[in-house]
């Protein structure tokens, strides 16, 4: 397979990537770099990377989908609970459906709070619809499920997915940016480089299994990479959302999102998977369709 015409498509709309890795039935047929493959932060990607976390650790019985948050945190809590408070649970954190009608813990606004216990700051912000009732991104909701996986491992995520994930995948010494309180932060921050980001992918396309060792269970990741609630956007941000992970135009396809367009698209009909690194600040969409016309059709 060749990357030629892609990486032209790429250079033609004044596109900023990095890298691009393409794996099929099994093996690396491709790869195209415009700089070092270097470890950076790929943002709102590390977020598939936290769902994989809470899905080995329900394997473990060591928490639930249907789980009530505050159940975990009923110290942090400044009033008795209210019904929608009640009613928020693991999953509604997974869909990005806590009952906020937007983000509160996004990107600089995180650094710009005086609240330094963001658990605190998340559970008592005043909630808008009934968890579940509507989509609204936030690596808040993220947050909490690595503070809650905290609670119940007694590990920060990123050790915990060091034995189970990280070091099965080749992925040494990962960094991962916390809370000022130390939890990690899940959402954003987690460094890769293109090539790691490829096997998380590879690993996704095998129903959680790399090398023939199991990593993720099947059953949640089906449910996780399949559409569970509505979202409206762009053409490739409003075909659905899972636990955590977006669902794309192209039939059946769906992927591991970062700011800047940081990518691991995953095409299961295909047998293949694109990893994209990049620093691009106004066309992310232009990335996606620089890949459903130069690199899919060659699947």
């Amino acid at each position: 397979m060749q990357l030629e015409s892609f990486a032209r498509a790429v250079e033609k709309r004044g596109l900023t990537v990095y890298g691009a890795v393409v794996r099929q039935h099994n093996e690396q047929i491709a790869e195209h770099f415009w700089r070092t493959d270097e470890r950076i932060n790929i943002h709102s990607l590390s977020k598939s990377f936290l769902s994989c976390a809470v899905g080995i650790a329900i394997q473990e019985g060591r928490m639930g989908l249907d789980d009530q948050v505050i159940a975990y945190f009923p110290e942090k809590l400044d009033a008795p609970p209210t019904d929608w408070q009640k009613k928020l649970t693991v999953r509604h954190l997974l869909t990005m459906s806590p009952g906020h009608s937007k983000g509160i813990l996004l990107g600089e606004g995180r650094d710009e709070l005086e609240d330094t216990d963001w658990v605190h700051y998340f559970l008592n912000y005043p909630m808008d619809f009934e968890p579940g009732a509507q989509f609204a991104y936030d690596t808040g909701a993220t947050f909490l499920c690595s503070a809650i996986l905290e609670k119940v491992t007694g590990q920060h995520a990123v050790d915990y997915l060091k034995p189970r994930l990280f070091a099965p995948l080749g992925i040494r010494n990962p960094q991962w940016f916390t809370s000022p309180e130390g939890i990690t932060l899940g959402g954003g921050g987690l460094h890769l480089n293109t090539r790691e980001i490829s096997r998380f992918g590879q690993m996704l396309l095998d129903g959680g299994v790399w090398e023939g060792e199991r990593l993720v269970p099947g059953e949640y990741l089906a449910q996780a990479t399949s559409k569970q609630i509505d979202c409206a956007g762009t053409p490739d941000w409003s075909c659905g959302y899972g636990f955590q992970f977006w669902m794309c135009r192209p039939e059946g396809v769906y992927r591991g999102d970062g700011k800047n367009g940081q990518y691991c698209i995953v095409m299961p009909k295909q047998d293949a998977i694109v990893a994209i690194t990049s620093h691009e600040e106004k066309n992310l969409q232009g990335i996606l369709d620089c890949v459903w016309e130069e690199i899919l059709p060659q699947l």
